[in-house]
């Protein structure tokens, strides 16, 4: 039978993973979760990571263009 963890015991579990003292056996027998489902959250969480980092640079990226883009027009109509 197939147990269902609320997200919030997901994150804790995670939370408590990332703490970086136990490994996920030991997580896993503290918090009564199989190991390969605090394996699953936990590489979830790391992708998760990935890519918000990899949207908020892009995004960060796309700023500074426009930022420049709008520098070189102001610079183009001083010439004119």
């Amino acid at each position: 039978m197939s147990v269902h963890y609320t997200e919030d015991f997901k994150k804790e579990v995670v939370k408590a993973y990332m703490a970086g003292d136990k490994s996920i056996p030991q997580i896993a027998v503290e918090f009564n979760a199989a190991k390969s489902s605090v394996s699953k959250w936990v590489n979830e969480y790391k992708e998760e990571c990935l890519y918000t980092t990899s949207t908020t640079a892009e995004s960060n990226e796309a700023k500074e263009i426009r930022r420049l883009n709008q520098l070189l027009n102001e610079k183009d109509k001083e010439v004119i």
